[in-house]
């Protein structure tokens, strides 16, 4: 079954092109690799890597690479020659004689890489892919005044058509290299990796082909080996897949061989697809990077990718840390630019970081560089200072230059250490060193391979070290700090309160802090009961907040850690003091100080009764008091309340401390909450105008304020009279134990409102109607029938059981301010059914509860409004039925009465026969 890929043409984006720079080190490192201290890349674009830190721009290039691109420079950094793949540019920017013509494709991400044949001098090979397959031209640097020429071009290695991607590495003797790229297969697919080995006379072995490991790749995107030579990572553009975008495998630089295929996730959210394109492996091999571009989501059944609306087509650049067990599940998203940019190359530099492209397109490019730093040293997270180089008015493109990764490697392995510590020296490279010279940056030096070096001072050290590696002198830098060691005083004395004079006391051993050390360096503080457990780090003192001392003029040892790990150990001396304050009065404060009333809690000012203590025990002006719930607390100086303290009456114990840190005293502090004030009064009142209002004081309380609404003071009585409606409140006053406690409340006062009916409702059923009557306002109301018997205390009442006929509903207020208002009703009963079968029972359907004169006419209707008859004292003030002597059909029938004074009763009843 032949496998397709789905995937877009990378060339037909069109997106902003910008530079990132990925750092992989808080440390300045220099590995003085001199084959990769010159790119020249993009639009003319230039970088010198020589200087320590970023690199300086060089503006003389005469090249425009597209994309593939490299640059070769010798063992002491003179930049050779640079090619874009298809033509070669001499050291001084002119193509090289016979330098046109390869067979590199323009538009590969990867085309073309410069290895130098280490056993001929001026001897190097340009390497490329293109449609035709893979290449090699030989250059030779002793022609044409050292400017180079081409000797030999576009020989044939592996002349099948459409290898791709192109990487190098050294193999494991750290002399010969490897040069590995991807083919394909009959079905157009690459499946295969083809590794060959370049030996230092020149000589290219048969080439090593790994294959039968499910991989399939496109054209699109590149191919990467780490700097130690034990990995290899691939990417494939494919803007229409779910897997396959990242994948990484182990290769053997010894054999060649490249084994245990793993897929790299580009996203956690199911059917995203997420495209990779530019990789790049951190100096150490341990972390991998990757720029990707988020484009939709995929529709399986139709191989299409939708964009849903508000979905950011954005770039990012990946983090994976190859250290943990499943690294291909998890990644970290570092940088994120928003619909703006493609995915370009990513290259590591000599300096420690990680160059990255993001093309708008082929044919344009931006200025700038951005910088970021890496986890791999120190801790240290990854974070950018994007824009940081401009480079105009030259630009880069999709492209940055390919160079042998294990040139990248080489590093000085040794960590900051504190001081006094022995510190190992060991260099990370490609081969075999063979000699060293070492310079710690404090005046002394060593010629040990790997050498260990103590520091007599803190501080930050250029270490530099020259090595020899296949006879020619590498040199490799790095900053090194010796951290200080925490800066202790010893002999001090910690003294706490002794409540018996037996010279045992309980200490908070942490109280010493202010007395050894500068408290605002936050160090971490063991203590230890000797010296030996001390420098041991044994037998730590578990309570070291609650310890009792066990003879007078204890010592105790402490070693203090700082942030960076270093420690130093220094001693202290307990003892106690016997100080009784004596004489401390009460102190008191209102029940509703807490703004609650009747809680029984009250708040203290402390920093006032703190001032009070002082004063009265003759303290001076530089010894603090601490309040504390218990003895406990007050001699380890532990827990201390807040200064705005709410309780109910209770004991705190108080600590007096000298400025030395001594204790001066300790003490019991009484707080007493006053009893709470007594105000009872209702929220609000009704009064009758004719009779006045008047509220009373508790008696309880020495004085009294009653306030209006505009906050005058009105009264000062006991005694409170008005006959004005509106809002009041009352201030009442009690002293207790010496302070005076307040309490108000507010409350309204309302004229009783003259009786008014807001409804009166009637639900009829012969002798058994009731009457529900309400009436306007929410004041309180009683109710009558015959205007003698009353009842109810609201604002509504129902009377049930009422008997049919003309009855007069009464209502007056509660305390009578007002007279008694009235209503006529007429109750009409009346059966809700009859039966006219002439059985004594129900054969006829009248009204009851009808006085004389008092109504006009008594009318019945069928459903559709016909008159069936009237009723009249002829008749006897009943129907029988009939209409028109014949029994009417089974149905509902209506009623209408009118009454003389002009009120009409209405209702309905069934007929059944």
């Amino acid at each position: 079954m032949k496998l397709e890929f789905i995937h877009l043409n990378i060339w037909s984006f069109t997106k902003l092109f910008s530079l990132l720079t990925i750092v992989l080190g808080l440390d300045c490192i220099n590995s003085q690799n001199a084959e990769t201290e010159n790119w020249y890349f993009g639009d003319f674009a230039g970088l010198n890597f020589a200087p320590l830190e970023d690199p300086n721009i060089l503006s003389n290039s005469d090249m425009i690479a597209t994309a593939g691109c490299a640059s070769i420079s010798d063992i002491s950094g003179d930049l050779q020659f640079y090619t874009n793949g298809i033509d070669i540019w001499n050291k001084n920017h002119v193509i090289m004689d016979n330098g046109s013509g390869l067979f590199g494709h323009e538009e590969a991400m990867q085309n073309s890489i410069i290895i130098p044949i280490a056993g001929i001098q001026g001897r190097y090979y340009v390497f490329t892919v293109g449609l035709g397959g893979l290449h090699y031209s030989i250059v030779d640097m002793n022609l044409n005044g050292n400017l180079g020429a081409v000797t030999q071009k576009n020989i044939p290695l592996i002349p099948r058509p459409n290898m791709s991607k192109l990487s190098a590495v050294h193999h494991a003797d750290g002399q010969s290299i490897w040069v590995i790229s991807t083919r394909k297969n009959v079905d157009n697919e690459f499946t295969s990796f083809n590794a060959i080995k370049v030996n230092t006379d020149g000589t290219i072995e048969d080439t090593v082909i790994s294959n039968g490991l499910a991989f399939r790749a496109v054209t699109e995107g590149v191919l990467v080996l780490s700097p130690n030579g034990q990995r290899l990572a691939c990417s494939n553009y494919l803007p229409a897949s779910l897997t396959d975008h990242i994948l990484i495998f182990d290769f053997n630089n010894e054999t060649g061989i490249v084994s245990n295929r793993r897929n790299l996730l580009t996203s956690l959210t199911f059917f995203e697809v997420i495209s990779a394109n530019g990789l790049a492996f951190s100096r150490d091999s341990e972390y991998l990077f990757a720029t990707v571009v988020k484009q939709g989501f995929l529709n399986v059944a139709e191989g299409t990718v939708a964009v849903p609306e508000g979905y950011n087509n954005s770039n990012l650049i990946y983090e994976y840390d190859l250290n943990i067990l499943s690294p291909q599940e998890y990644y970290t998203v570092h940088y994120e630019q928003f619909r703006d940019g493609f995915p370009g190359a990513l290259q590591l530099a000599k300096n420690g970081k990680v160059y990255r492209a993001l093309p708008k397109n082929t044919e344009e490019g931006t200025n700038f560089l951005g910088t970021a730093f890496n986890p791999q040293f120190s801790n240290a997270i990854t974070t950018y200072d994007h824009n940081s180089i401009d480079l105009s008015p030259d630009n880069v493109r999709l492209g940055l230059p390919n160079f042998i990764q294990s040139h990248l490697r080489t590093r000085i392995l040794s960590e900051n250490r504190c001081l006094n510590e022995e510190l190992p020296f060991e260099v990370d490279t490609y081969a075999t060193i063979t000699a060293a010279q070492w310079d710690f940056g404090d005046g002394t030096t060593s010629n040990e391979i790997t050498p260990n070096h103590v520091f007599a001072n803190s501080g930050v050290y250029d270490v530099s070290v020259t090595i020899t590696v296949n006879n020619r002198p590498i040199t490799t830098t790095k900053k090194i700090q010796i951290y200080a060691l925490p800066d202790l005083l010893s002999d001090q004395e910690l003294i706490n309160c002794d409540t018996d004079t037996d010279g045992i006391s309980v200490f908070n051993l942490f109280n010493i802090r202010e007395r050894i050390t500068d408290p605002d360096l936050a160090e971490q503080l063991i203590f230890y009961e000797t010296l030996n457990d001390a420098e041991e780090d044994t037998n730590p003192i578990d309570n070291p907040t609650n310890y009792t001392n066990t003879s007078v003029n204890q010592e105790i040892f402490v070693r203090a850690i700082n942030d960076n790990e270093c420690y130093s150990i220094s001693s202290f001396f307990l003892n106690t003091v016997f100080v009784e304050l004596t004489d401390i009065p009460d102190f008191y404060t209102c029940e509703n100080s807490d703004n609650l009333v009747g809680d029984g809690n009250g708040t203290f000012d402390l920093d006032q009764i703190s001032n009070a203590i002082s004063i009265a025990q003759g303290f001076p002006s530089s010894t603090t008091l601490d309040f504390y719930l218990n003895l406990e607390d007050a001699l380890t100086s532990q827990n201390s309340v807040n200064p705005n303290y709410t309780t109910s009456s209770t004991t705190l114990w108080v600590r007096a401390e000298s400025d030395d840190v001594a204790c001066s005293g300790v003490g019991p502090v009484n707080l007493i909450v006053n009893d709470a004030l007594t105000i009872e009064i209702d929220d609000s009142y009704t009064f009758c105008r004719s009779e006045g209002f008047t509220l009373l004081g508790d008696p309880s309380n020495d004085r009294f304020e009653w306030l209006n609404s505009e906050g005058d003071i009105i009264s000062t009585l006991q005694e409170f009279a008005t006959n004005t409606e509106g809002s009041y409140s009352l201030i009442v006053y009690n002293t207790q134990n010496g302070i005076e406690c307040s309490i108000s409340k507010s409350f309204t006062i309302s004229e009783i409102a003259a009786p008014e009916f807001l409804s009166i409702d009637t639900d009829l059923d012969y002798n058994n109607n009731t009457i529900v009557i309400t009436m306007e306002g929410s004041d309180n109301y009683e109710f009558s029938l015959n205007d003698i018997d009353y009842f109810g205390n609201s604002n509504q009442y129902t009377f049930y059981n009422v008997a049919s006929g003309i009855q007069t509903v009464y209502a007056r207020d509660i305390d009578r301010c007002h007279p008694a208002i009235s209503q006529t009703l007429y109750l009409i009963g009346y059966p809700k059914f009859l039966t006219p079968n002439d059985d004594g029972d129900n054969d006829y359907w009248q009204i009851k509860g009808l006085v004389e004169n008092s109504y006009k006419s008594i009318r019945i209707f069928d459903r559709y409004g016909k008159l069936i008859t009237e009723l009249n004292p002829s008749n006897g003030l009943r129907w029988d039925g009939r209409f028109n002597n014949v029994i009417m059909p089974s149905n509902d029938y209506w009623f209408r009465v009118e009454f003389v004074d002009g009120s009409v009763t209405v209702g309905h009843f069934s007929l059944k026969n």
